[in-house]
C-alpha cells in the first residue's frame, strides 16, 4: 500500500488519544524531511514527476495533521510546541512552493531543519503527557521513520554540493541514530508474530538501504545511484510506518 494510503487509513481508523497524537506529531517530523527530499529531487532532476507527487502529497498531509493536532491540546506545553511548529511551517512552506534550484537550496536546508526540530519538540510534549511506557516505543519507531528520510535528504544535499560538510556530518549522525533506534526496538518488550515480522522486515530493508547510502562513488556515480536511493528511502519509510502503527496499537491497548 502506498505511503499516502497507509497514512489515510491510519487517520480514518484511530480516534485522537495521546498515542495517536504522538504518532501524528512524529509523522510531522518525517514529513518535514520527506518534503525536503522531494524538493531536492526536483531541483536535481531525479525522477521529477514522482518527486513532485511526493511533495504535493506530503504538503497536504502535513497541513491536515496540523489541523487534527489543533483538536487535541492537553496542556500548555503541547499548545506552545504546536504554536511554534505552525509558525515555522509558514516559512518552510513558502520555500517548498518555490521552484527548486541551487540558488534557494541553502534556505531549504535551514528551514527544513527548523521545522523538524519544532515537530520533534511537539512529539516530546505529547510523550510527556503520556502515562503509558509503551508510548516511548511509538516515539522511537516514529523517529526511525523520520531518519529514513533525513538520511536521503543529507545524501542528496552532499551530492548536490549544498552545505556538503555539514550534510556529511548530519548524515553520519542520522545513520548512527537509526542503527541505535533499531537496536532499542529489537530489545524492547513486544508481543505477537506481526510485530516480530515487521521488525525483521525493517532490519532487512535497512541493511540494503545502508549499503547503498554508504557505497563509495564520485559525483557522477551518485547521480546514477540517486533514483535507487530515493526508491529505497520510500521502502524503508513504508516498513517504519507499518511498525509505528503496530506500536501505536500496542500503546493504545495498554492505556485502556
Amino acid at each position: 500500500m502506498p505511503i499516502a494510503e497507509t497514512i489515510a487509513v491510519a487517520h480514518a481508523a484511530a480516534p485522537m488519544s495521546v498515542s495517536v497524537a504522538l504518532n501524528k506529531a512524529g509523522r510531522q517530523r518525517m514529513l518535514s524531511q520527506r518534503m525536503a527530499k522531494a524538493w531536492i529531487m526536483v531541483g536535481m532532476d531525479i525522477t521529477p514527476d514522482q518527486a513532485r507527487t511526493i511533495l504535493t502529497e506530503s504538503l497536504s498531509q502535513f497541513e491536515n495533521q496540523l489541523a487534527e493536532l489543533r483538536g487535541f491540546v492537553p496542556n500548555q506545553g503541547t499548545q506552545d510546541a504546536l504554536t511554534r511548529l505552525e509558525k515555522t511551517w509558514v516559512d518552510y512552506k513558502s520555500v517548498l512552493t518555490t521552484k527548486p534550484g541551487i540558488g534557494n537550496a541553502t534556505t531549504l536546508y535551514e528551514t527544513s531543519e527548523t521545522v523538524q526540530m519544532a515537530a520533534h519538540r511537539l512529539t516530546l510534549a505529547y510523550e510527556a503527557v503520556s502515562v503509558s511506557p509503551a508510548d516511548r516505543l511509538v516515539n522511537i519507531a516514529g523517529r526511525q521513520r523520520m531518519l529514513s528520510q533525513r538520511l536521503a535528504k543529507f545524501w542528496l544535499f552532499e551530492a548536490w554540493g549544498v552545505n556538503s560538510k555539514a550534510a556529511q556530518m548530519e548524515f553520519s549522525h542520522a545513520r548512527a541514530e537509526f542503527a541505535s533506534g533499531l537496536h532499542q526496538l529489537s530489545i524492547s518488550l513486544h508481543t505477537g508474530t506481526e510485530m516480530r515480522a515487521a521488525l525483521e522486515h525493517l532490519d532487512r530493508e535497512w541493511g540494503a538501504y545502508q549499503a547503498a547510502l554508504t557505497a563509495k562513488s564520485d559525483i557522477a556515480g551518485k547521480m546514477r545511484a540517486a533514483p535507487k536511493i530515493a526508491d529505497m528511502s520510500e521502502r524503508v519509510l513504508a516498513a517504519c510506518e507499518k511498525l509505528v502503527t503496530l506500536y501505536e496499537k500496542q500503546a493504545s491497548a495498554t492505556a485502556h
